[in-house]
This record gives structure tokens, C-alpha cells and sequence, in this order.
């Protein structure tokens, strides 16, 4: 007879995320994961498979549920300069149920795992491809609709909003004040004006 999960996968599959989001793979025990996810160690074993796979499966459920967010909202009919002003402070300003702001989960894996793990560093590559071209699809529908100057190149700053975004998340980590961030964020929007 097969026994039923006492537990909600999807739910445990969040809490790990969190857990690996806010303290890093390496920094992450089998033991922190069971005290995390208040299920045993066989059960994450026979769910989800070791530390690694549960990290793999957590990055696919941060692209399917954050990086989704941010891609639904460049998908939109939005005003640009505005859209992406949101956008970027919400980065900046993303503040967690402990008080702190652990920056954007790929970033924070890019730098961590992806220079010596195959796997992982395609599946970010993957989800900054994503974003590049969700961010040049918008520039793109800017252009068409007048609000943004017809010699805008929309792959170029595709790859520029995407690095700005990834470095903003990072900063974001920091104790750089408010004002900082404000700077950064208009800074990187003149572009467009």
C-alpha cells in the first residue's frame, strides 16, 4: 500500500526556496532544509532528491513565480517610463518577512554556483535571456506607440535594462540608503529620454 504525503509538496518546495534565496546553497544544510520545511529528511530525499535537485526544482519555481511576475508586467500595454520605474524600485525596495532584502534569486545563484555548475548556470542564463527579451519587447512596444524615440535599439537595451535590473538586485542587498537607489534608478532610465 502506498502511503500518502503528510505534507504539501508545493508548499515545502516554497520554503526551501526562501531558505536557499535568503542564505545561499553553499550556507544551506540537509538539516536546515528538514527544520525549514517540517518534513523529515527521507521525505525531501524521496520528494525531491538531494540538496541539488531541490536547489534545481527551487530555481525553476522562482522563474515560474517571480520572474513570471516581472515578465507578465512587461508584457502589458503600460506606459514605459513609468512601468519601469516601478519596476526597478520595486527591486530596490523588496524587503522580506525578516527585514532584509536578499536580492534577486538568480543573481544570487549566478554569482554563487553558476561559474562551476553546468546545470545551474543555464537554467539562469536561461531566465536572463527571459528577461532581456521581455525588456526588449517592451522598449520595442515604446517605440511603436510613440511614447519612446523611434532610434532606440530594443535588443541593446534589452541587455542593458537586464544588467541594470540584475545590478540594482544586488545593491539592493547592501545598506546603501534610499536616496542611492533613487539616483541609480533614474540614472538608468535617462536613457530613454
Amino acid at each position: 500500500m502506498v502511503r500518502t504525503k503528510e505534507f504539501e509538496p508545493s508548499a515545502a518546495l516554497e520554503k526551501a526556496l526562501r531558505l536557499f534565496w535568503r542564505k545561499g546553497y553553499e550556507r544551506t544544510s540537509i538539516n536546515d532544509l528538514v527544520l525549514e520545511m517540517g518534513i523529515n529528511r527521507g521525505s525531501i530525499y524521496d520528494t525531491f532528491g538531494d540538496k541539488h535537485s531541490l536547489y534545481l526544482q527551487c530555481l525553476a519555481r522562482y522563474s515560474d513565480t517571480y520572474i513570471s511576475q516581472t515578465l507578465g508586467v512587461l508584457a502589458r500595454q503600460l506606459p514605459v517610463i513609468a512601468t519601469l520605474e516601478r519596476l526597478f524600485s520595486n527591486v530596490a525596495e523588496l524587503v522580506h518577512e525578516d527585514g532584509c532584502n536578499w536580492g534577486c534569486f538568480m543573481t544570487n545563484t549566478s554569482t554563487e554556483l553558476a561559474l562551476h555548475d553546468a546545470k545551474v548556470a543555464d537554467l539562469v542564463t536561461q531566465n536572463f535571456e527571459r528577461l532581456e527579451q521581455a525588456f526588449a519587447q517592451f522598449i520595442e512596444q515604446g517605440i511603436h506607440s510613440g511614447e519612446l524615440r523611434s532610434d532606440l535599439d530594443p535588443q541593446a537595451l534589452g541587455r542593458y535594462f537586464t544588467n541594470a535590473f540584475s545590478g540594482l538586485a544586488t545593491l539592493a542587498k547592501t545598506n546603501l540608503p534610499a536616496p542611492f537607489f533613487k539616483d541609480v534608478v533614474q540614472s538608468t532610465l535617462s536613457i530613454l529620454k
